[in-house]
Parts: structure tokens; sequence; C-alpha cells
């Protein structure tokens, strides 16, 4: 009777183990994912700060004057910096990517390799930035989370690439899951976008770039979780579609729709090339649409894949 009870109880704590690992596999996944999107919009087409000589040709420049590493050093002076535009189009798509996908979790493996080689040329360029303010670890570590990725099928947990191995009513269940997401991003951007114009080129930010003022009167920032902005337009849409998505669940037309307009505003988004981000202080800043990008694509992605699957037989897909 003991031996049974045990055995039972050893059972449970083992599923629980499993469901656990699964959502904290997808979960760190999930942060990478963030990690790339809270960090595109300063990447600001199209000069990419070379008329300023700030934003990312900052970064790329200093290479130059403090970089111990001779082939990069020359590599930025022969090839980066005298096609830097082209160089910052390359940036902001591939991190716009990367951010896309390893959200949605679809082509985890490829993405987060791709993520990982990415990870160096930056590493390389900020460490010597002439503030001297970055940690290198964290680039490191950045490295080691991306492989780790690799290791543990991170898209098959919490990602397209688990749900679609599975059957349809998984694909099912996946179209009300990302609709529900769609529409509850969509309600925090109407909340934080009520105070600006309803179709403007001025935009609210859906997360936080909280700081404080120092002893000289500047102010440092020390929470930049910068995920997404919006005007109520944008929020409006991104509900409509998200409550298609969620209707799709029955009736896969539907879902293909909200997926077509998820990728129809993202490529309106990439076209427009900026927001007006109105700050807490009244003060406006231009930043870059790619993650607004990201997000609607990745949406889009997650939509028409999990609607086709939804259309087909109830046999678990081909590997």
């Amino acid at each position: 009777m003991l031996s049974d009870m045990l055995a039972s109880i050893t059972h449970r704590l083992t599923r629980l183990e499993d469901q656990a690992r699964g959502w904290i596999i997808g979960g760190v996944r999930i942060l990478a994912g963030l990690l790339w999107l809270a960090n595109i919009h300063w990447k600001v087409p199209t000069a990419f700060g070379e008329d300023t000589k700030g934003g990312l040709y900052k970064y790329s420049a200093s290479v130059l004057r403090h970089s111990p590493f001779a082939p990069f050093r020359w590599v930025t002076e022969h090839i980066i910096l005298p096609n830097f535009q082209l160089f910052g189009w390359i940036t902001l798509l591939s991190e716009i990517a990367f951010a896309t996908l390893l959200l949605i979790g679809y082509r985890t493996k490829l993405v987060a390799l791709g993520a990982a080689l990415m990870t160096v040329p930056i590493m390389l360029s900020v460490l010597y930035y002439d503030n001297a303010d970055e940690w290198s670890w964290s680039y490191l570590l950045m490295i080691g989370v991306h492989l780790l990725l690799i290791a543990s099928d991170a898209g098959g947990h919490l990602g397209l690439d688990g749900l679609l191995r599975r059957d349809r009513s998984a694909a099912v269940g996946g179209l009300r899951v990302f609709g529900v997401v769609a529409t509850i991003v969509g309600l925090l951007g109407l909340f934080v976008a009520r105070s600006v114009d309803f179709a403007s080129s001025k935009a609210a930010l859906l997360g936080s770039d909280a700081g404080f003022v120092g002893d000289d009167g500047k102010l440092v920032r020390r929470w930049e979780l910068k995920f997404l902005w919006f005007n109520p337009l944008w929020a409006l849409l991104t509900i409509v579609c998200g409550v298609l998505l969620i209707l799709g669940a029955r009736k896969a037309q539907l879902a293909l729709a909200g997926a077509g307009g998820f990728a129809a505003i993202a490529v309106v988004a990439l076209l427009t090339k900026t927001f007006d981000y109105v700050r807490d202080d009244g003060a406006v800043q231009k930043v870059a649409t790619g993650s607004n990008v990201a997000c609607w694509a990745g949406l889009a992605i997650a939509g028409a894949l999990l609607a086709r699957r939804s259309m087909t037989a109830s046999a678990p897909a081909a590997a």
C-alpha cells in the first residue's frame, strides 16, 4: 500500500517537473525574444544615427578608436562605415526577424543560432565604446542563452514548432492563445495611447523607460523595457485582428483574415519607418517602428500557419 502511494506521488512529481521544464524553456525563449524586441527602437532609419553621430553609428564608429581586435577594425573601417545605411538596414531587419521568430517559437534552432552569431559583432562594437559602461558578461550570457535554446528544442515548448508537430486540436488551441495575447496587447495599447491623437504619427509607449535625475540634473535611464508603440488606431486594429484569430478557432477563414490584417499593418509600419514617441515629460523622441513590425509579423505568421494546420486532418503533422 505504502509503495503504491509513493509510486503515485513520484509519478505526479515527475509530471509536474516535466510541465515546469517546458514552461521554463519556453519562457526563456520568449524572454530572449523580448530582449531583441526591446532593443530595436533605437536603430532609427534611414540614417541610423550617421547624421547626428549618435544611435547605431556611434557604437560602430567607436570600434576604430578603441577595439583591440584588428580584423574587426578593418571590416568596420572598409566595409561597414562606407556602407553604413545598408549595414543599418541589415541590422534592423535581422533583429526584427530574431524578435519575431523567437517570440512565437518558429524555426527556433536556426533563429537562435543566427542570434548567437549576431551577438558577437554587437559585443565587439559596444564593449569598447567611449563611455565604457557595458558589462561584457551580459553578451557572453546572451550567446549562452541562445545556444541553450538550440540544445533544448525551445520552440517545442509554448511555441509554433511544437504546435505544428501536433494534431489539429493543438493548432485550434494555439489560435485562441495567440488571439487572446493579441487582444490583450491591443487593449493595453489603447490604454497607454488614450491621450494620443487617433491616427497621428505620435505614439505612446507600451513598456517603461523609468529612471532618475542625478545630482547634475541629467536624467539617467535604468529601466528600459521599450516594447511597443501605439496610437489608438494601431491599438484598435490589433484588437480586431486578435478577435479574428480567436474566432478563427471555429472557422479558419477568419483566422486567415486576422493573419492577413496583422501582415498588412506590419508592412505599413515597416514602410512608415518611425514613430514620434511622446514621453512622460512631454518630449517627443523619434523611434523606429521595428518593434511593432516584429510583433505584428509574428502574429501574422502564427495565425496563418495555425489556420492552415487547423484545416488539415486530425492526424499529427509530419516531422
